[in-house]
């Protein structure tokens, strides 16, 4: 009977850790060969992933959640948990009241900020049905007023077709003296390379906050390591709209 079971849960799982091991290593070598590919346009610093119009990217971007919500869904109270923790130790925020999420999926970033009594709202271009705490909408040209929000927060850099567009919406949104906290990913040539769904990356993560902070006009007010959540590492910018 043990026997059996051990076959079953081979079949079932695969070979344990080294089975997995090799599986990433597969999946890596792939995302390497696209990457490398003509699918992404090089140059310097930042890569964009080619697409023939805007409305391509459009629906590239909005098929992903139909792929990834289940996955969500799984890791839900453990990403609430983490995203409440990386909000009350952002020392920035707290002295705002409105934030705005951009790219929030299913909103569980805006939940946790729900818990911690902020007044937030996330929008995204695909935040599926019945989602009561993400509207649609798209980040490079948001609905909002000018100067409406205390604050924007992302973790959706990776995803945008137009950076200099979406971080003029940013400032746009921000009221003097308001806060753009950015969560963004390793560079290409720190370890990251860009999946199925990302479309814009950077060669260096600490160049690209500093192209940020110059498009924006920002102040950068905080630089933290977030450490590696599941297969990757991340980092917090807290840039400020100068008052």
């Amino acid at each position: 009977m043990a026997l059996a079971k051990r076959i079953y849960n081979i079949f079932r799982y695969g070979l344990g850790e080294g089975a997995r091991a090799r599986k990433r290593a597969r999946k890596n070598r792939k995302r390497q060969e696209i990457f490398e590919s003509e699918l992404w346009q090089h140059d310097g610093q930042m890569v964009q992933r080619k697409y023939a119009s805007y409305d391509e990217y459009v629906k590239h971007q909005m098929s992903k959640l139909e792929r990834v919500a289940h996955r969500l869904r799984e890791t839900e109270a453990e990403d609430f948990s983490d995203f409440k923790n990386r909000f009350a130790n952002c020392e920035q925020l707290s002295g705002a009241r409105t934030v705005l999420c951009l790219g929030a999926r299913l909103g569980t970033e805006v939940r946790a900020l729900h818990s911690l009594g902020y007044f937030a709202i996330g929008i995204d271009l695909n935040p599926g049905e019945e989602n009561p705490y993400v509207l649609p909408g798209d980040f490079h040209s948001v609905v909002f007023p000018d100067g409406s929000v205390d604050a924007v927060y992302t973790n959706t850099l990776d995803h945008v077709f137009d950076l200099d567009k979406m971080i003029g919406e940013i400032r746009r949104l921000l009221r003097p003296d308001g806060i753009f906290i950015a969560d963004v990913l390793q560079g290409f040539d720190e370890g990251f390379v860009p999946g199925a769904y990302e479309s814009t990356h950077w060669r260096d993560s600490g160049e690209f906050l500093e192209k940020i902070r110059e498009t924006g006009g920002f102040v950068l007010e905080g630089l933290r390591e977030l450490g590696q959540i599941r297969r990757d590492r991340w980092r917090q910018a807290v840039f400020r709209k100068p008052g």
